[in-house]
């Protein structure tokens, strides 16, 4: 008979000793660090000259030692906007106390928060700058529905179109709701620091997003805004929409009432992987004068809880042959400089929950 062995309690210590080394070595930490993200400052506004104001940021991630810094939209440029202290509160907030310079830029800004370790994540278009004197008009509607209808032309060979990266079973799309997807935010909202209701949808980490339809392709959008939808009460479903449309300084559109409703024709702009789509813009606000001579977008506010968004039908800016349709222009962000127009019809409905 073979002689049997026994192990040594020795060995065993050691053996169990490596095993725990290199299952703390390969495993990760149950305390991995997560993605860092900005959601919401608030106040989102603030008027140039102010001086000291505290702002309290949300997202996730925060750790003690992170620091807050303002850009102006899609750039590195702070504006103005000089952050004075950071005091972390929780991994959910953070206490950003500022200064906008009396000089600083006018225009919407990015929020970035970077931790100790590098990490960092970028809210867009969380604050916005108004003019010395302008006060704010209230606080944004969130609690929004968005559904995007693809239109085609007959052939569907020539036109090129907005298409909901969702749909239906009967071809209808599924709706981006403002609110938490998956732990991420859909930023549905009417604007309203700016004392205009302007229509932003910023997608974030959500897993949706937008399909533009190009003639060389298509790209995938996560963010557009509609500028300038009006500056009287969003609960407001007649007359005074109406009014205040007709005789505003700003009314480069022009108003009325169709068999769908009333409307208000004001521009858009959205960005793209390569460039930022936009349909006629304010003469009063025109960053890109290119976009002249593109459509306007047709916005019908029909009640007090919906606006139905559709591309006027021109004929084709100068320059460019084709025949009538909703026609607009892709532009390079850096230089201004157009990279193609296109016929780019859709359907637009926002309803406020």
């Amino acid at each position: 008979m073979k002689p049997r062995y026994q192990i040594s309690p020795i060995f065993i210590v050691l053996s169990l000793a490596v095993f725990i080394v290199l299952a703390t070595w390969v495993s990760p930490p149950s305390h991995a660090q997560g993605q860092v993200q900005v959601t919401a400052a608030d106040p989102f506004v603030a008027e140039q000259g102010t001086v000291n104001l505290n702002v309290k940021v949300t997202g996730k991630g925060f750790k003690n030692g992170a620091k807050a810094k303002w850009f102006v939209t899609g750039t590195t440029d702070t504006g103005g906007v000089t952050v004075n202290s950071t005091t972390f509160v929780s991994s959910a907030e953070l206490t950003a106390n500022i200064t906008v310079a009396d000089t600083a830029t006018i225009a919407n800004f990015d929020i970035q928060v970077l931790n100790a370790d590098g990490r960092g994540g970028k809210g867009t278009e969380l604050f916005a700058v108004t003019a010395k004197g302008q006060t704010s008009c209230g606080t944004d509607v969130t609690n929004l529905s968005v559904s995007i209808y693809k239109y085609t032309d007959a052939t569907n060979t020539t036109t090129y179109n907005l298409w909901p990266d969702q749909t239906n079973a009967d071809g209808s799309p599924v709706p981006y709701v403002s609110g938490k997807v998956r732990s991420d935010q859909i930023d549905g909202r009417l604007q309203i620091g700016n004392c205009t209701y302007d229509l932003t949808l910023n997608l974030n980490q959500s897993k949706r997003y937008f399909i533009w339809k190009f003639p060389n392709g298509t790209s995938n959008s996560t963010f557009f805004n509609i500028d300038r939808v009006g500056n009287v009460p969003v609960t407001d479903g007649g007359a005074s929409f109406l009014n205040w449309c007709n005789t505003a300084t700003d009314n480069y559109g022009g108003c009325g009432v169709d068999g769908t409703g009333y409307f208000v024709r004001r521009s858009m702009g959205s960005g793209t992987d390569f460039g930022r789509h936009r349909y006629n813009y304010s003469p009063i606000d025109n960053v890109f004068p290119t976009a002249a001579g593109t459509a306007y977008v047709k916005i019908y506010h029909p009640d007090s809880i919906t606006w139905t968004i559709i591309p006027d039908v021109i004929p084709p800016p100068p320059g460019v042959t084709g025949t009538d349709g909703e026609w607009s222009v892709l532009l390079d962000t850096n230089t201004g400089a157009v990279l193609s127009y296109q016929k780019m019809p859709f359907k637009m409905v926002v309803k406020k929950f």
